[in-house]
């Protein structure tokens, strides 16, 4: 049973990783590295609950409107996301940057909400993109307000050496302190980042808020008010959420 689910989350994987895209039956065994028989099987469960779909035509899969139904109730419970969506709003308009709202998820976190920048020249990433732990300034203040023996455990999960783990955890002490994290081309080179925690009532982490620009086109005095800037943001959502 086990592995059959495993089996089938490689499947939704490949179908995920380009929403947009059909796949043939060989295809997705390629890229699953799944048997073919496998494959039709599994595929013919997953259809069976619209979790994926066959179009007509092409006689390719692609994902079903399963999720969207799933993601839309597991939306509607994202109270955070509610309150933070007018305040990223104020936020991108204030600095005409693009701004994000991530949550943890296990050994990642999780984009779910985003705010374009109003300019023409602009950082993307996607909502519901997983982004791993140690990379972002997004991550970086998430993991400065969670408990520190987590953190190890989920770093050595990560396979981090004992010298990384050392050298992140000093730099999250410093994250802790100043209430913001920056971040230099960690996850897309050129870019910078600087994010502020949401930390709601009896000290729920619920997430950080980030802002990400070019750094071509930013001096220090910028990094240092963008820093602030979506420290204020976080704080006003985190009180919201009965915050300190």
């Amino acid at each position: 049973m086990i592995q059959s689910i495993e089996r089938a989350m490689k499947v939704i994987y490949t179908l995920s990783a380009a929403p947009n895209d059909s796949w043939n039956i060989a295809e997705i065994a390629e890229h699953t590295a799944l048997p073919v028989s496998t494959v039709y099987r599994l595929v013919d469960t997953l259809e069976a609950h619209d979790l994926i779909t066959q179009i007509p035509d092409t006689k390719q899969y692609k994902l079903g409107f399963t999720w969207i139904e799933i993601g839309m109730k597991l939306s509607e419970n994202l109270n955070s996301k509610d309150i933070a969506r007018p305040c990223l709003e104020k936020l991108a308009m204030d600095v005409e940057e693009t701004v994000y709202f991530n949550i943890p998820a296990k050994r990642d976190s999780i984009i779910i909400d985003r705010v374009d920048s109003p300019r023409k020249v602009k950082v993307i990433d996607s909502i519901g993109e997983r982004i791993p732990y140690y990379i972002g300034a997004a991550n970086k203040s998430i993991l400065a307000n969670m408990d520190r023996q987590k953190v190890i455990q989920l770093l050595e999960d990560l396979l981090i050496s004992g010298q990384q783990i050392s050298d992140l955890t000093k730099q999250l002490d410093q994250i802790k302190t100043d209430g913001y994290s920056i971040s230099y081309g960690e996850k897309t080179k050129g870019t910078i980042a600087v994010a502020a925690p949401v930390v709601g009532f009896q000290n729920k982490l619920h997430g950080a808020i980030s802002i990400e620009f070019l750094e071509y086109e930013t001096t220090e005095e910028v990094i240092q008010t963008m820093a602030e800037k979506a420290k204020q943001t976080a704080r006003s959502i985190s009180e919201q959420l009965g915050g300190a």
